[in-house]
């Protein structure tokens, strides 16, 4: 198992070494000068065959994307250079970000404390009025129907044979 472990590394060092002349070497050379800059050189004696230099200023300008050929006798290397860039963008400073997040926060505490004061109304109260009706349950609970004197409710017969609807309570499954 270890001799395996060792053969395994021994063949990654072995495979990551590579003969310096495959190697290719570097003829073109892109460098940034400033945030909206970058050159483009032709190195070895390379030149550009259009304009007979070796080195080009090119601007972050969409214009500007196109492939690049260094040339020197008959041997020719070619760089793509893409440019991106947003016209129509606006630069966010720090006053606007700052501004957007106070902005933010401000209107989570409004709608929370809207929220919070609808939730927190107090509920419906009992109004009691001055009928008789109102002061009257018209519902009586089951403590009250055991001791009703009038007879309004009548208790319920489990003994009976009785199959009428409101004789017995249902049996629960």
């Amino acid at each position: 198992m270890k001799w395996t472990i060792l053969l395994a590394h021994l063949l990654v060092i072995w495979t990551m070494t590579v003969a310096e002349d495959t190697v290719p070497k570097l003829i073109i050379e892109v460098k940034e000068l400033s945030s909206d800059k970058i050159t483009v050189s032709c190195l070895d004696g390379y030149q550009f065959p259009s304009t007979n230099t070796t080195t080009q200023t090119l601007e972050y300008k969409d214009e500007n994307t196109k492939e690049y050929v260094c040339k020197k006798d008959d041997v020719q290397a070619k760089i793509y250079v893409k440019f991106r860039s947003c016209d129509n963008c606006i630069e966010l400073d720090t006053t606007a970000a700052v501004g957007m997040v106070v902005g933010d926060l401000v209107a989570t505490v409004l709608i929370g404390v809207a929220v919070y004061s609808i939730a927190s109304q107090p509920k419906a109260k009992l109004i009691t009025g001055k009928k008789t009706s109102s002061k009257m349950g018209l519902i009586n609970n089951e403590a009250s129907a055991n001791e009703d004197p009038i007879g309004n409710y009548q208790p319920l017969n489990k003994r009976r044979m009785d199959k009428s609807e409101y004789s017995t309570l249902p049996e629960r499954r």
